[in-house]
């Protein structure tokens, strides 16, 4: 009889810790699932401003576009320039210039002798000499590859701010934090013998204060 009571007390006590840890294990669930996630912040930051949005960081938007704005539109131009000045100095390199060309007029049965003077038609290549040319060239390629890391930078960037923001995210500064400074005087203990000549003149001081 003793040990079938103590077998149900047992059991009783088993089933109401199984089911406060189930209790406990699904409201700490429902609280981590309503928990601001860095995690999720990161992963829609791949989308560039979705994390500042998530963060409820609305404001960063404008400068998160602004830059992708800039670096873009530095990096087009100059890749642009760097394909027109390419071409002129490829068709500067290659221009026949001061040729001799020979064709045969079969209705004469003669040779017609000519000079070709210039076969490339480009106008930047007609305008600037071939060292000129790929001084340019060389100049807006640099330009266009620095742009396009200034734009992966910017990316990387702003994934970083919506990760710190998202950890951030429940961090209150409490408005109560101050520090205030003021002078004190501090006196000497008379309970102590005066071992050092003048250690029992008064002193002045400064005084930091802490509230937080």
């Amino acid at each position: 009889m003793l040990n079938s009571i103590l077998t149900i007390v047992v059991i009783l006590i088993i089933s109401v810790c199984f089911s406060n840890s189930v209790n406990g294990q699904s409201n700490n669930d429902s609280i981590i699932l309503l928990k601001h996630s860095p995690k999720k912040a990161t992963l829609l930051a791949l989308i560039p401003g979705a994390g500042q949005i998530y963060n409820k960081k609305y404001w960063k938007l404008p400068i998160v576009y602004a830059g992708f704005g800039a670096t873009g539109y530095f990096a087009f131009y100059a890749r642009s320039q760097y394909l027109n000045y390419n071409e002129a100095y490829v068709c500067k390199v290659n221009s026949l210039e001061n040729l001799l060309v020979v064709e045969y007029n079969p209705e004469q049965n003669s040779y017609i002798c000519n000079v070709n003077e210039k076969v490339c038609k480009n106008e930047l290549a007609t305008k600037y000499s071939e060292e000129e040319l790929k001084y340019y060239r060389d100049s807006f390629r640099r330009d266009m590859e620095f742009s396009f890391i200034l734009m992966a930078a910017w990316y990387v960037l702003q994934l970083l701010d919506a990760t710190v923001d998202a950890h951030l995210y429940y961090w209150n500064v409490d408005d109560n934090i101050s520090m205030r400074i003021e002078p004190v005087i501090m006196q000497p203990n008379i309970s102590m013998p005066s071992v050092i000549p003048g250690s029992a003149i008064n002193h002045t001081g400064l005084k930091i204060s802490v509230n937080f």
